[in-house]
């Protein structure tokens, strides 16, 4: 009886009950979905949090460790670097920047040369009260530095001087193993050494370092300090008079061929000046300028042109030195040498030295105007002492 009150569905209803089917699957899968991105949006939240923790936690400790590093005294150094766990923190890079712009303005011509500076005071890095160092050579070494003395011979004069200052001022302590040539050549060469930091050595100072160094070391050891002392500042004087004056004063009567004066048997045959010349030289020389002062009490009607170029422009004092003799003068920059070369007699350089292969090595731009003047067929005189004869070689250099 209750199988046959049973109906069988209609397919009306069969239909019905599948839709509904997929409207439940549809609902589930929807509220899946929703549930797994609530719970990766959840994740995500949790990791930020942990990273903005952790950066938090870095950046406190970077500076902890800063407070640190500057606590009492603030920091003088350029480019300081702060060092953590994770990472490096170069907290100024200004250095890199300066090179790469000197490297770019630098001259393609001269890229193969050393570029000198200084970004530092001579007196910044050491205390000179605490040193061994002579107030002369101080003194020396700052003229030199700022250019206040640039001569060649004018160095190598001053060296000598303060030389002499020097050993004057010298006290041999008793308690002392070493000898008293030892001794004086051991306080010296902190001095040299100041003077090297201030300016490098010329070759004068250089020839005169070797030959007064030879003169300390061959001290009798059987003398008392005070004889060691006029010995040496008598090799002092000695060497002024006749390696720089003296010379000084033989090259200019060769110039001038003084017939009163006879070297080996044989007096000079004709003055290498004759009046109504018009003389070209460059830049500043103390043995130039003692040439042509003499000169104009011989031949009073000399005219001088006076060749400059920076950047010291060393010309104006040569300029000055000769206007006070009543010497005929003009000035004139070195760019415009050409112009005024076809009236030139004769071009006197002075010299820093002579090298062993024959080369002079003088102000830079001497050799662009013995370059002019062999072009105008002038003829170029180089003024030289022996002292500043050196061993050395070069082919190119900047002076």
């Amino acid at each position: 009886m209750s199988s046959q009150n049973i109906q069988p569905k209609t397919s009306e209803e069969a239909q019905k009950s599948k839709a509904d089917l997929r409207r439940e699957r549809r609902a589930k899968q929807e509220e899946q979905r929703a549930k797994k991105a609530a719970a990766l949006l959840s994740v995500n939240q949790k990791k930020t949090l942990q990273s903005e923790k952790s950066n938090a936690s870095a950046s406190l400790k970077q500076e902890e460790v800063k407070n640190s590093h500057n606590l009492g005294a603030e920091s003088k150094s350029k480019d300081v670097v702060f060092e953590t766990t994770p990472v490096k923190i170069k907290l100024e890079k200004k250095e890199a920047s300066a090179e790469n712009t000197s490297n770019n303005s630098k001259l393609k011509l001269f890229h193969y040369f050393d570029e000198y500076k200084r970004d530092y005071s001579i007196t910044e890095k050491s205390s000179l009260e605490s040193t061994n160092i002579h107030p002369s050579f101080i003194k020396l070494g700052l003229q030199s530095a700022h250019d206040l003395i640039s001569c060649s011979n004018a160095r190598c004069i001053g060296f000598l001087y303060a030389l002499k200052k020097f050993i004057i001022d010298l006290k041999f302590p008793s308690n002392t193993s070493k000898t008293l040539p030892e001794y004086i050549e051991s306080k010296l060469k902190t001095n040299i050494n100041f003077l090297t930091q201030c300016r490098p050595l010329s070759v004068s100072q250089g020839n005169a370092i070797k030959e007064m160094k030879q003169s300390i070391l061959h001290l009798p050891l059987n003398i008392s300090e005070t004889e060691a002392k006029d010995l040496l500042v008598e090799e002092i004087d000695k060497f002024i008079e006749e390696k720089i004056l003296l010379a000084a004063e033989t090259i200019n009567k060769y110039i001038l061929a003084d017939v009163n004066s006879i070297i080996s048997g044989t007096s000079y045959a004709h003055s290498k000046i004759s009046d109504n010349d018009t003389i070209l030289i460059f830049g500043y020389s103390t043995l130039v300028n003692r040439i042509l002062i003499e000169a104009k009490q011989r031949f009073p009607n000399i005219h001088v042109i006076v060749v400059d170029s920076r950047p010291k422009y060393r010309g104006k004092k040569t300029l000055e030195k000769l206007l006070k003799y009543d010497i005929e003068c003009s000035y004139i920059l070195i760019n415009g040498i050409s112009y005024i070369m076809n009236r030139v007699n004769k071009v006197i350089l002075g010299a820093h030295a002579l090298l062993a292969n024959g080369y002079v090595m003088a102000q830079i731009g001497s050799s662009q105007i013995a370059l002019v003047a062999k072009a105008f067929n002038v003829p170029v005189i180089a003024c030289c002492e022996t002292y500043k004869f050196t061993d050395k070689v070069q082919t190119d250099a900047l002076v």
